[in-house]
């Protein structure tokens, strides 16, 4: 309401609403928002571009301070962009990857196989089999922790199983992604950081 934005479209960028993870079109740096484009395209009547970005075709009042832009106000949100977002996107995105590859089931029967201990979160049901209801920041937090670990025999590139070149290949980025993730959602918990962490989250991140 604030960026004067549609609903579920993204405050700071432009990329589609219904772009998929991995959407390559789009760039973090090429594609932010732009008050002054948005006005001027509002002063033109042309209002067909401003729904095709999702802007809704009035006239913002922070558009008229010239040290505010509205599109850069938001902070990130750990809870609500990354666990309930990006994380449970990335589990969707596995689950698949996982379905056409044939070793999804090896992958139900470790995610549920996790022991009861303090500090892990056990699960008595396939992550697909799980409720939406159920998807919780606590459950995402604690899927996270033991993702890499029911992911890397699986996705063993080294491991001689009939594999052909480019299956281990396409496993290795996958493990890649995964670890690169997890490791990412578990620093960014952090209350405080320093040079040594933030560089961390920076590779983790690229």
């Amino acid at each position: 309401m604030v960026a004067q934005v549609s609903y579920g479209s993204c405050p700071m960028c432009e990329i589609p609403k219904s772009a998929p993870m991995g959407h390559s079109t789009f760039q973090p740096l090429d594609n932010s928002r732009d008050q002054h484009i948005y006005s001027e395209q509002l002063e033109d009547n042309n209002i067909n571009a401003l729904h095709t970005l999702s802007v809704r075709p009035i006239c913002n009042q922070f558009w008229q301070y010239p040290l505010c832009n509205v599109f850069q106000l938001w902070q990130p949100d750990e809870l609500h962009q990354l666990h309930l977002g990006l994380v449970k996107d990335l589990l969707h995105w596995l689950l698949k990857y996982l379905k056409a590859r044939n070793p999804k089931d090896q992958f139900d029967n470790r995610f549920i196989s996790v022991p009861r201990y303090p500090g892990l979160q056990h699960f008595s049901k396939p992550f697909d089999s799980l409720k939406s209801g159920t998807w919780q920041g606590k459950v995402i937090r604690g899927m996270i922790r033991t993702l890499a670990v029911n992911c890397a025999p699986i996705l063993d590139c080294c491991k001689d199983d009939g594999k052909t070149a480019a299956e281990n290949a396409f496993d290795e980025m996958v493990m890649g992604a995964v670890l690169a993730f997890c490791e990412f959602s578990l620093l960014v918990r952090q209350q405080n950081h320093s040079d040594l962490s933030l560089t961390a989250l920076d590779d983790a991140l690229k």
